[in-house]
């Protein structure tokens, strides 16, 4: 079944969840669960934790960071190291397809209360095992 996230609801993270009435009682506790892994996942690059990130991507994940760079999973984890920015991700939308989500947002990237960057970017993940793992991630970066 397919999930077109469309009327207002403000999940448990604070995020702004978009959902319409059509999409049945578990949409938004699964676009709740996808956004957490979604936080966790930034909060991780962040903090440098390659165990952390290892746990949410996929075996078969793929970055195609905003520059045009294409990194596998191994390479990604490999470049994590401890930032001393931040990622403040808004705007995200979940949208459904069985047992895969997409999430579109807009990341700020903010150091000593100086915005570095902005990038909308689209994140992709698929339910294996119960979990809502990583499969593909891309970044356009904002002109300023």
């Amino acid at each position: 079944m397919y999930y077109r996230l469309g009327s207002v609801v403000v999940g448990a993270l604070g995020t702004l969840i978009l959902m319409s009435a059509s999409a049945g009682a578990s949409a938004p506790d699964s676009a709740v669960v996808v956004l957490h892994q979604e936080s966790r996942w930034l909060n991780a690059i962040v903090d440098g934790d390659a165990k952390i990130c290892a746990s949410i991507l996929s075996p078969n994940f793929t970055h195609i960071t905003s520059r045009g760079v294409l990194l596998h999973r191994a390479q990604e984890l490999a470049a994590l190291k401890k930032e001393t920015f931040t990622m403040n991700a808004s705007e995200q939308t979940v949208d459904f397809a069985g047992d895969a989500a997409v999430v579109h947002g807009l990341n700020t990237i903010v150091q000593s209360g100086k915005t570095l960057a902005r990038e909308r970017y689209t994140d992709v993940y698929a339910k294996q095992n119960g979990t809502w793992m990583a499969l593909s991630a891309q970044e356009t970066a904002i002109a300023p």
